[in-house]
């Protein structure tokens, strides 16, 4: 079977995120909010193959921690997982 993923990618809590800080900064500069707290992430979307939905997710869980992610300094949310 087929499934489709959807995954963000952000900077732990405890990291400071410079890129979020200056589209903050920017944001607050042309008057749009006063308290634009962003933080930047990465959203990867694909498609896996597996027999079941357990083994898709290990598939997808291992995908990300060998592939996608920095554990030191970064954390991920599954937003979508499902059949095709």
């Amino acid at each position: 079977m087929k499934y489709q993923a959807k995954v963000i990618i952000k900077l732990k809590d405890n990291v400071k995120d410079a890129k979020g800080e200056a589209i903050s900064a920017v944001i607050r500069r042309i008057g749009f909010e006063d308290n634009a707290n962003l933080r930047m992430g990465k959203v990867f979307e694909f498609t896996i193959s597996a027999d079941d939905d357990n083994a898709a997710r290990e598939k997808l869980c291992n995908i990300i921690d060998t592939v996608l992610l920095n554990p030191v300094v970064e954390t991920y949310e599954i937003l979508e997982f499902g059949a095709l």
